[in-house]
């Protein structure tokens, strides 16, 4: 039997409508991925009442040249999925809004809001982009709460109250992060209005937040989707009531890409468990994490983004294309900071590189060990 991911969802669904067959997690996955397109002058912002129709929007978006770069690590089908989208009875009428964008220097920040049929919202929250400044707010994530993007996501969420109706709330990578905990930094009767959270393979939180008075009253209604070997969402502090969902992707990116995501009807198909090798690598980088202090885990972020934006890149995209350039550039930085800062950066290399031979400590069962994924 063929495996199906959202992309054959969308052929199997998109030409049902909403009262035909109800919302479900897959449609979460596919409203969240559409908050990594760049709508900036084509949707009406967070404080504006009007919006576009899906279709048209995306028509305008597809006319900008460029819109379908996706970045080094970001999954490629992407544009592809938004293109589908636009073009399912499904969703193309379905009318966009508030759309906002952030980026600075500290903040990587999206979101938008698609009006279902039924009269409630479903608030998509991007996750990390190819920008530096995006994958350092995820190393902030180590050691700080709340993060830029988090205030971001509290203050969009306030903004959406302002309308009437039953939220839900979803994003993919950090995007899922930032939905838990808009949704738990909310108001209780805001909180109230919130149907679901969904948290697709979006990483935790630096301290347990599950025993919070607001946690346990959102716990039912929080989704997190992580695949069974993928390690972005098992970092940090993670809800154990996690569901593992199949995977066919291999190595550590793979498998965050949503579209190796198994899909069985309206659901991810699920597995009992996460796999040796993804329980594997997420000791490593626990035991790594743990071995740091929080203030040595803020200096190492901040001494390993400074040498990374050394040079003229700005994103992992231009990191790459121009490698010798900002390997050199970078250097050069490395050269120029004070010994303690040098002595903190390959110290924490070091405990890395102790976690990696170590395996994170973590024991290797025999009857785990043909898992491959």
């Amino acid at each position: 039997m063929a495996r199906a991911n959202c992309l054959d969802y969308l052929d199997r669904q998109g030409s049902l409508s909403f009262a035909q067959a109800p919302f479900c997690e897959v449609d979460s996955l596919i409203l969240s991925l559409l908050a990594y397109g760049r709508f900036g002058g084509i949707l009406p912002g967070p404080d504006d009442p009007q919006t576009l129709p899906l279709a048209q929007a995306v028509n305008r978006l597809t006319a900008r040249p460029g819109w379908d770069r996706t970045g080094a690590v970001m999954a490629r089908q992407i544009p592809a999925l938004i293109r589908r989208v636009a073009q399912c009875p499904r969703f193309a009428s379905l009318p966009l809004g508030a759309f906002q964008s952030v980026l600075s220097q500290d903040t990587q920040f999206a979101a938008l809001t698609v009006f279902l049929p039924d009269g409630t919202r479903y608030l998509a929250f991007r996750g990390t982009d190819d920008t530096l400044t995006g994958w350092q707010e995820c190393f902030c994530l180590s050691f700080a709460a709340p993060i830029p993007g988090q205030k971001q996501a509290e203050i969009y969420l306030s903004k959406a109250v302002r309308r009437p109706g039953k939220l839900r709330l979803g994003g993919h990578s950090k995007g899922g992060n930032l939905a838990v905990w808009a949704a738990l930094h909310a108001p209780p009767p805001v909180r109230a209005r919130v149907l679901r959270v969904y948290s697709h393979d979006g990483p935790g939180f630096f301290q347990d937040l599950t025993g919070a008075p607001a946690y346990r009253a959102l716990a039912g209604r929080i989704s997190v989707l992580v695949p069974q070997a993928s390690l972005v969402g098992a970092l940090l502090c993670q809800d154990r009531r996690q569901k593992t969902i199949r995977s066919w992707g291999s190595g550590i990116v793979a498998q965050h890409d949503p579209f190796t995501w198994e899909v069985t009807g309206t659901h991810f198909r699920r597995l009992p468990r996460r796999s040796y090798l993804g329980r594997r690598r997420a000791a490593i980088l626990h035991s790594w994490v743990a071995s740091l202090s929080l203030e040595e885990r803020e200096s190492f972020t901040r001494i390993l983004f400074h040498l990374l934006s050394a040079g003229q890149a700005r994103t992992l995209s231009g990191l790459k294309h121009a490698l010798p350039a900002s390997t050199l550039a970078g250097l050069r930085a490395f050269a120029r900071l004070d010994k303690p800062a040098q002595r903190e950066l390959l110290e924490g290399l070091r405990r890395l590189l102790v976690s990696l031979g170590t395996g994170g400590a973590y024991p290797h069962p025999k009857e785990y060990s043909h898992e491959r994924n």
